[in-house]
């Protein structure tokens, strides 16, 4: 029987205040914290907590037969623990069915495996995959990217960072002839899986979940119910990617309606498999070898200007990397944590105001006028926090260091323990 990956993505990054060029060396913090407490409480609250406990009793309806994925920013990770750390009980509990799964990312949410930072990339994901094992218990076993970025250079470095297999975005551009609905190797790893993310169906499912109130959309619903019967049986794995707010807010119960009827339609009428990747990887094998250069995205009216951008973008990766070695030598925590958020994806896509990201969910909030306002508020939180790396430094370099002095031997002698016996030859 055909299967249904579905995986919901979480993703909140660390907003930045207004951060003029007065403010460089005065100590100022970079965040907007009033507005990232009230989005991410918000977003539990409205959101994901609702949400949880509704999928896991849908879960237990269905006797074992409802599986799922969640894919959590690091950043995202960060504000749970900040500010709303009962959700991680809530998001164990879904991990303790052994029917959801957790996939890795990178932990800034960053496009650091589009960058040269080879190592840096290499921890970024080694440290999102220790926290997902932490905190929930398992260790991920597919990759997903910031955005779904992919590419042969990504495919490898997910690879040497532990990954045997990769989530991306199926576009037409790219598959071309090609089904979505299959797994396939990469073209220079070819040890590592490649799942396709289902473009036409997910986004009918988020959309369809969007606007549940509209009276077609239970017509939509069926036509997408549809629409997956048809798929042919020798296509093995639909994925179905799509943001987890699709099911919570205000209008959640009609959203968990339609879900509901979404699930069950499926399980009763047994049109396909609610799988987990880990299984669709031991279960399937690849049909053929998938390569590009150019980077997949997962981005409405996605064109490859995106990564790694217009001149505003480059010129601020380019200058943020250039700091890489010398946060690779600092100890300060708090530089660390800044250099994380300085590289999630959301602060270069305010810097094009043609990407939809920047369309759909900054404009209406007014975050920046431009993307040349966008622009200098990032440079001048990155000329602070360089002055900040320069002066942590100077501050290492001159701590003095403190030798005691070796006490003569025959002055100390000592009996020492090895496994309960006493060794006296050091006496």
């Amino acid at each position: 029987m055909k299967n249904i990956c579905l995986y919901f993505q979480i993703h909140h990054p660390f907003f930045f205040q207004t951060f003029r060029f007065f403010d460089v060396g005065e100590s100022k913090t970079y965040y907007d914290t009033w507005r990232i407490e009230k989005e991410i409480q918000d977003a539990a609250t409205n959101y994901y907590i609702p949400t949880n406990t509704y999928l896991l009793k849908l879960i237990h309806k269905h006797n074992g037969k409802l599986r799922l994925s969640f894919n959590i920013s690091g950043t995202a990770f960060d504000q749970f623990l900040i500010y709303c750390p009962e959700l991680f009980t809530s998001f164990r509990q879904l991990a303790d069915t052994g029917l959801v799964e957790f996939t890795g990312s990178t932990d800034s949410h960053s496009i650091v495996t589009l960058s040269e930072q080879k190592d840096e990339c290499i921890q970024n994901i080694k440290r999102s995959r220790e926290r997902t094992e932490y905190y929930f218990g398992q260790k991920p076993k597919l990759f997903v990217n910031t955005d779904l970025l992919f590419n042969n250079r990504i495919a490898g470095i997910a690879s040497e960072a532990g990954y045997s297999s990769i989530l991306t975005n199926g576009t037409k551009k790219m598959l071309q002839w090609r089904s979505p609905n299959y797994l396939y190797s990469a073209e220079n790893q070819k040890q590592t899986s490649i799942f396709f993310r289902n473009e036409i169906f997910s986004d009918k499912l988020s959309s369809i979940l969007h606007n549940p109130d509209k009276t077609e959309a239970l017509k939509q619903m069926k036509e997408l119910l549809a629409a997956l019967n048809d798929i042919q049986i020798d296509e093995p794995v639909i994925n179905l990617y799509l943001k987890y707010k699709a099911l919570g807010g205000t209008n959640r119960f009609a959203k968990q309606r339609l879900f509901q009827a979404f699930v069950s339609t499926i399980i009763k009428k047994q049109i396909c498999n609610f799988n987990l990747p880990s299984n669709v990887m031991e279960q399937y094998g690849a049909i053929s070898e998938f390569g590009t250069d150019e980077p997949i995205c997962w981005t409405e009216g996605f064109h490859s200007d995106y990564y790694p951008g217009n001149q505003l973008q480059k010129d601020a990766i380019s200058q943020l990397y250039k700091l890489s070695k010398k946060v690779e030598n600092t100890y300060d925590n708090d530089l660390k944590t800044d250099w994380k958020n300085l590289q999630t994806s959301d602060h270069f896509h305010l810097m094009d105001e043609n990407h939809p990201d920047y369309k759909s969910n900054y404009s209406s909030q007014n975050t920046y006028k431009s993307k040349y306002e966008a622009f200098i508020n990032y440079m001048n939180i990155l000329e602070d926090f360089r002055l900040r790396l320069k002066a942590n430094k100077d501050k290492q370099k001159a701590l003095p260091i403190h030798h005691k002095p070796i006490p003569p031997l025959e002055k100390h002698k000592q009996s020492v323990t090895f496994g309960g016996k006493i060794d006296h030859s050091f006496a």
